[in-house]
């Protein structure tokens, strides 16, 4: 054997080593536990609702989920059912604030109930949503939709959904097959395909680099085609995010758009570097060939980030937030719609 074919190998047996130890790290990593945030437990117990903690059952997974139901009102109340974004998020400490102030101190005060469910792998949940697909999240959504239209204090007929960001492809997705699915609200959740979205966010990465011409081209060539290699290792391997990349890159909420027959709002932040309120808007109006139904509105809310903070910069971190103030024009936005949708 020469020395050649002696270094093939021995990297072949690396690669497959690194394999399956980055496979048992990743076995071993999920569930993870969750530290709520510090205002989380303080926060949930001062709410004048009912709250109940339970799982979700979805084929043998179990999803953490808690229900709040408002005191006093109907007897028979209209509820939503959020579904978080991309990454290890978990209600209970989500995007600084989100849960709080946009779905259950908006929702709550329409005498709506409102369902929490932690996907696979987060907080007290099963499984791995690095396993998952966008597919698979809108079916593990429908099962908690399912866990309370049966609820004695449950309007069946007036549950809606709520994603935030990877989550409005979520519900996006939910509420196209499942007309019984009342209505959907996307917070900052993008109507492009995930590809698409992807390569938005290489390019608003490079520009608040400082990146422009010819550097910000190569820069996105880069980044297009480590997106390329990480669909084509997933392929194969099927492996952590690789797999998560090979299952959802193509991803196209296209079809689902043109499907949804319910009231549907979209939610963009005009400072949002990661689902830029243009490009979205102006898909939603390529799909239906500048005539988007009746039942689908937007909004841009002015000043917001990914998160619903304000910012002047574009650039700023979205996840630097000590400053950066909640967007009162959101919660009048959905104040409003929900109002109109006879909430």
């Amino acid at each position: 054997m020469n020395k050649r074919m002696i270094q093939m190998v021995v990297g072949m047996l690396a690669l497959v080593g690194l394999f399956f130890a980055g496979r048992q790290i990743r076995i071993d990593h999920y569930p993870l536990p969750v530290e709520p945030s510090s205002t989380w437990e303080p926060y949930i117990n001062s709410l004048d609702a009912e709250q109940k903690s339970y799982f979700v059952d979805r084929d043998g997974v179990k999803l953490e989920a808690d229900l709040f139901i408002p005191n006093g009102g109907a007897n028979q109340k209209p509820a939503v059912v959020f579904s978080s974004g991309s990454g290890d998020s978990a209600y209970q400490n989500y995007a600084y604030g989100l849960v709080e102030t946009y779905i259950l101190d908006v929702f709550l005060s329409h005498d709506m109930a409102v369902l929490l469910v932690n996907k696979r792998g987060m907080g007290q949940s099963e499984g791995n949503y690095v396993k998952n697909s966008i597919q698979g999240r809108a079916d593990d959504l429908y099962a908690a939709v399912q866990s309370i239209q049966t609820h004695p204090q449950i309007d069946s007929d007036n549950i809606g959904v709520v994603g935030h960001s990877q989550g409005g492809w979520v519900v996006t997705q939910a509420a196209a097959d499942h007309p019984d699915i009342a209505f959907f609200i996307s917070l900052a959740g993008p109507t492009m395909t995930m590809r698409e979205n992807a390569a938005d966010n290489a390019y608003h990465a490079g520009v608040c680099q400082g990146m422009q011409g010819e550097e910000l081209e190569a820069y996105l060539e880069k980044r297009s085609n480590l997106v390329d290699l990480s669909i084509k290792i997933g392929k194969i391997t099927n492996f952590g995010f690789f797999g998560f990349d090979a299952r959802n890159m193509g991803y196209d909420p296209q079809v689902a758009l043109q499907t949804v027959q319910m009231p549907g709002m979209f939610i963009y932040a005009e400072n949002d570097d990661q689902v830029t309120p243009s490009p979205n808007l102006e898909r939603m109006n390529e799909i239906f060939e500048n005539d988007v139904p009746d039942n689908l509105s937007s909004v841009v809310i002015a000043g917001a980030t990914h998160a619903f903070r304000l910012v002047t910069d574009p650039c700023e971190s979205w996840v630097n937030i000590e400053e950066q103030q909640q967007s009162q024009q959101l919660t009048e936005v959905l104040h409003d719609w929900l109002t109109e949708q006879g909430y």
